[in-house]
């Protein structure tokens, strides 16, 4: 049972007590102004001295002097984030640095350069599952692997739902659908720019077979039900494995 070995985002103060349930402990706090793609968010005050602060922002000078002025006042056990200068931020904190580059940790040299400087990395999902096998045996219970929810497939500072309503004149949808040669995006917006999530949700917990140090799941727009059911095993909906059985690799055709 490696339930107490998950972090999850979550929707809802609420979410906590039926994730307790699973034996699951470890929660990461999206928080507000400093998150994309996550349509509820918290303020550091509601975060608990347990939990995790998840920032996937990139971040600008007035971003990072904020956010520096947030981690002088939080009590919290770590943070998941993406931009790298956040770095500087937090190298003399104690508080647990996970470090979540979405599609970029997807070797052992990136990898182990990053462990340098933070305490775990979240491994890409772009990548097969016998990769990231071979990636968490070199590294022995340092890593966490991305095991549920939906992926993120790009992320653009732009107001792109916004820009697409106003231009072609239609309502508003936010988050809206869309279908480009029969792949499914769930796409988002907020101030801070827009995220296209693919669909259906990656089921990659299979990934719990391995032995690593953490397994995130990332509850964005899914139902705390519909992730116990995936728990179960109980699932009844579409989902997908993502890259875990198809490698990604291709060899230009020469001159």
């Amino acid at each position: 049972m490696k339930n107490n070995q998950i972090i999850i985002t979550i929707n809802s103060i609420e979410d906590r007590e039926k994730y307790q349930k699973l034996g699951i402990t470890k929660f990461a706090y999206p928080l507000a102004d400093f998150c994309v793609g996550m349509p509820n968010v918290f303020s550091y005050a509601e975060v608990s001295e347990d939990g995790y602060l998840f920032v996937n922002r990139i971040l600008d000078n007035e971003g990072i002097d904020k956010l520096k002025d947030i981690l002088d006042k939080v009590k919290c056990k770590g943070i998941i984030f993406d931009d790298l200068g956040v770095l500087e931020l937090v190298k003399d904190k104690k508080m647990e640095k996970i470090l979540f580059l979405s599609h970029f940790n997807t070797n052992k040299e990136s990898i182990r350069i990053y462990l340098e400087y933070v305490d775990s990395v979240i491994v890409s999902s772009d990548i097969t599952y016998e990769e990231i096998k071979l990636i968490n045996e070199e590294f022995k219970g340092k890593l966490t692997l991305f095991t549920l929810g939906y992926v993120s497939g790009m992320y653009s500072r732009r107001l792109l739902v916004d820009n697409y309503s106003k231009f072609h004149h239609l309502k508003k949808e936010n988050p809206i659908e869309i279908i480009e040669n029969d792949v499914k995006f769930l796409v988002y917006e907020n101030d801070y720019g827009t995220i296209f999530y693919h669909k259906p949700i990656f089921n990659g917990l299979e990934l719990m077979n391995l032995d690593a140090q953490y397994y995130f799941i990332n509850s964005a727009f899914l139902a705390s039900d519909d992730i116990i059911n995936l728990l179960n095993n109980t699932y009844q909906k579409e989902f997908d494995r993502g890259f875990l059985d198809k490698e990604t690799i291709y060899k230009l055709k020469g001159e």
